[in-house]
């Protein structure tokens, strides 16, 4: 069987857009998630929400943002971080592709262009949080 240019063009175009489509994705489950409460600047509600644009933890070690998407920010943090009155609960019901696709979003968007995050950190982490 010969492999025409015709099949092979689409192909290469999908595996080059991936990243793109995994950013958009981020983006739309952000706005779905997360954005009532941190507004879609990132800039938070003052005193209720926090601001997460610029905030070091979402440059720093992805697994602390995984976890924080995983089980609240209240199990992670430190106990002597800045108190909001609005709680953040555990963001469930997302496939480990889509929980990749927004931490990557976020951290890409608000924590200084920082590095993305695969499915397999995501399952990695939630194993290391099932023990």
């Amino acid at each position: 069987m010969k492999i025409t240019q015709s099949i092979i063009i689409p192909v290469v175009a999908l595996l080059v857009a991936t990243p793109q489509l995994v950013k958009a994705d981020g983006a739309q489950l952000y706005a779905d998630n997360c954005a009532a409460c941190h507004k879609a600047d990132g800039s938070g509600l003052p005193g209720s929400y926090p601001a997460l644009m610029g905030q070091p933890v979402l440059a720093g070690d992805a697994d602390t943002v995984i976890k924080i998407i995983l089980i609240g920010p209240a199990k992670v943090l430190p106990a002597d971080r800045p108190k909001y009155t609005g709680q953040m609960p555990p963001i469930t019901g997302l496939s480990d592709f889509k929980i990749a696709a927004l931490v990557t979003y976020i951290r890409a968007t608000f924590g200084k262009g920082a590095s993305a995050v695969d499915e397999d950190e995501v399952t990695k982490v939630k194993a290391s949080l099932a023990q």
